[in-house]
């Protein structure tokens, strides 16, 4: 076999194949790094405000081999916190901590969407989504005492029904004045349930126009829960 020969059906494809493999594990030695979250989603169900925050934990990985750095994270809220590891190894996990305040939370469920800001060029910002429903502490149904349109020096009343959801004795709840005497309210706990009724008096009123005040529950434990109570006093012509 010729020199020649050689040269082009040996040694050059040879080391086409060497230098081809050079390059791939040069490559494969410079992969950035990558975060890759356990979930997209974190659940945390319904939460009762009256019992603090709660935290749950998700795991992180970075796949690449290169050093991941945490650069800062955004929830985009003020019920919810995520803290971890600023630095992340190459093929390691690391975990956040989620935590949420349920007082903080928004009626009915909830969801936002978190952005965690990295170094990498692969994921530059990888999202997690939040949900959570808030138990109240306690709920009034309806939550405005509304007497719509009502004559001078009549008196009216309407009742509003009280749940507590936080074990307490509802025997000890109470309704606090209004500092205004054309407005009286009562509560009545129905023994041996969540629920009282609140029964809200008002008038007689004398001057027409817009009337607008608001009546405060107080409860055993301190806390307190605040209704408004409204009423458009008009001349009987206008019923």
């Amino acid at each position: 076999m010729s020199r020649r020969t050689i040269i082009t059906t040996i040694i050059i494809p040879a080391l086409l194949i060497f230098g081809l493999i050079i390059v791939l594990v040069n490559n494969r030695d410079e992969s950035p790094a990558e975060l890759v979250l356990a979930q997209q989603q974190i659940h945390f169900g319904t939460l009762p405000e009256w019992k603090g925050p709660v935290t749950q934990s998700l795991t992180a990985r970075n796949i690449g081999r290169t050093t991941l750095h945490i650069q800062r994270i955004q929830t985009g809220c003020s019920y919810a916190e995520i803290t971890g590891a600023d630095v992340i190894q190459p093929d390691e996990e690391s975990a956040f901590q989620i935590a949420i305040n349920p007082a903080l939370l928004p009626t009915d469920e909830t969801s936002v969407t978190a952005a965690i800001f990295t170094d990498s060029p692969k994921t530059p910002i990888v999202y997690l989504t939040i949900i959570a429903t808030a138990k109240r502490f306690a709920v009034l149904t309806p939550d405005v005492c509304e007497f719509g349109d009502i004559l001078p020096e009549t008196i009216h009343q309407k009742t509003i029904n009280l749940i507590v959801n936080a074990p307490l004795d509802t025997s000890d709840i109470r309704l606090l004045p209004s500092g205004h005497e054309a407005l009286i309210g009562e509560i009545t706990p129905n023994i041996g349930t969540d629920t009282s009724l609140v029964t809200v008096q008002l008038g007689p009123l004398k001057d027409k126009g817009v009337f607008s005040s608001l009546l405060t529950v107080h409860f055993p434990n301190q806390r307190t829960l605040t209704f408004p109570v409204t009423a458009k006093v008009v001349r009987a012509d206008h019923q």
